[in-house]
Parts: C-alpha cells; sequence; structure tokens
C-alpha cells in the first residue's frame, strides 16, 4: 500500500522546486509519532509536571532540501525540493505505550536538511482560510495533568488550536531535520517533548484561577502555549 501513496504524490509538488528529479528514487515510509519519555517531570519554575492527557494532530508535513541559515537573507519557508510528503494529519497519543501511526509519507531520494509542518490545520495557497485535515472533533493540542510544588497542586486542561499565519504557509517551517531516506528506509520516527511545549507556562500566575485551568482565547496563557508548542524544535525527526 505504501507504492499507491508514492503513485499519488502530486506532480506539482514534486516539480514546483529548486530542482529536478533526475537520478532520483521514488520511495515511501511509514511516519510514526512516539510516546512522550517523560510523563511527569520537573518544570524550571520547580512545579512537578504529571500529564494525564497529551495528544497533538500533527500533519500536513513536508521534508526539504532547503539547509535554514538564520541569517536575515534566508527565508525559512522556502523549501527548495521537496524531498517527501504527508498530506494528512493524524492524532499523536503522546501517552500511548508505543508508538502511534501517523500515516505514509511519499517523496523522493534525496539530502533533506529541514521540515515544514502543520497542527492538523492546513491552509493550501489559493484557499481563502485553513482546512482542517485531522480528525472530527480533534484539536492541534490537547494537554492535561496537574501541577505539584511544596504542597500545593493546581490542575490543569489545555486545549488549543494552531492555524498557519498565511496561505501557502505552514506552522512550523524552516526546522533543522538531517536525514537521508532510500529505499530501505522503513519509517521515520517523531519524537515531541511536553516539557518544551509547557515551558512558558508559569503556574505560579495561575493561583487565582478556577480549577482546571484552561484557556481563554486570546489570552496571554494561550499564547504562551502556541510559542511552546511552535517554536523551539519541540518536534524531532530520527529515519530508520
Amino acid at each position: 500500500m505504501k507504492w499507491l501513496a508514492v503513485l499519488f504524490l502530486s506532480l506539482s509538488t514534486l516539480t514546483a522546486c529548486d530542482q529536478g528529479t533526475t537520478g532520483r528514487q521514488m520511495i515511501a515510509y511509514d511516519v510514526a509519532g512516539a510516546p512522550e519519555a517523560e510523563p511527569t517531570f520537573v518544570d524550571d519554575r520547580g512545579w512537578t509536571i504529571t500529564l494525564t492527557l497529551a495528544e497533538l494532530s500533527f500533519g500536513p508535513l513536508v521534508f526539504c532540501s532547503h539547509q535554514p541559515t538564520f541569517l536575515k537573507s534566508d527565508s525559512l519557508t522556502d523549501c527548495g525540493q521537496v524531498l517527501g510528503e504527508l498530506g494528512a494529519a493524524a492524532t499523536w497519543d503522546l501517552l500511548a505505550v508505543g508508538d502511534s501511526p501517523l500515516g505514509t509519507l511519499a517523496g523522493i531520494t534525496g539530502r533533506i536538511h529541514s521540515a515544514q509542518y502543520d497542527f492538523g490545520w492546513n491552509w493550501p495557497s489559493g484557499q481563502a482560510a485553513p482546512l482542517w485535515h485531522g480528525e472530527a472533533g480533534a484539536t492541534s493540542l490537547s494537554i492535561a495533568g496537574t501541577a505539584t510544588q511544596g504542597g500545593v497542586t493546581h490542575a490543569f486542561d489545555f486545549t488549543l488550536d494552531v492555524e498557519p499565519r498565511g496561505a501557502g504557509l505552514y506552522t512550523v517551517a524552516g526546522l533543522a531535520a538531517e536525514g537521508a531516506p532510500d529505499a530501505t528506509t522503513a519509517e521515520v520516527v517523531l519524537t515531541a517533548s511536553a516539557r518544551k511545549i509547557l515551558r512558558y507556562i508559569d503556574f505560579d500566575l495561575l493561583a487565582e484561577q478556577a480549577e482546571p485551568f484552561t484557556l481563554v482565547p486570546g489570552s496571554a496563557l494561550e499564547n504562551q502555549l502556541r510559542l511552546g508548542l511552535t517554536t523551539g524544535t519541540p518536534v524531532t525527526f530520527t529515519w530508520r
């Protein structure tokens, strides 16, 4: 079934890039999300965080030949040549016992230097608004648990939707991701860090709120969680 995905890889994906595909081999491999390595951890402010729910809607995703330099002249939204594409989104359960299957990626051989991806919401060029590619009823991020410090325990239950900034853009772009998948590659395994996702949340400042702590649209808390999810490399990639 993997090769069916390759056959349906859009021609525009393979040709709308800086290089041709001469000498390249079409390939396909699975995408999987690994479970969270630290379902309980101590954050930088000394709060012990224990997760009871942690789900991401992950995708669509593209792997790119462009190597980000982070210089002012460099466009982090430049993909160069698209070397792999996952056109859908799936739920990634960070508290699962094993890996969460996220789909099958279709692409071509070549050296990958960066990735661009969304969290369920994708905004194709020419569309007036983003489109939801995840599972019905899901959100970009659902994360819940407790934060404990000095005998005080707070409960939190955060749900967040994150949309790209504009048409033709991915929510996360220019993320370094080094790999060279070939015909022997079976999968790419993604890891995510709840510690990084929650790193901007200061539970000391939430003590006056009703529990469980939740997000108010447009609030500083919502912006802090969005920054934690979309910056600082909370997702990494390993090809096997």
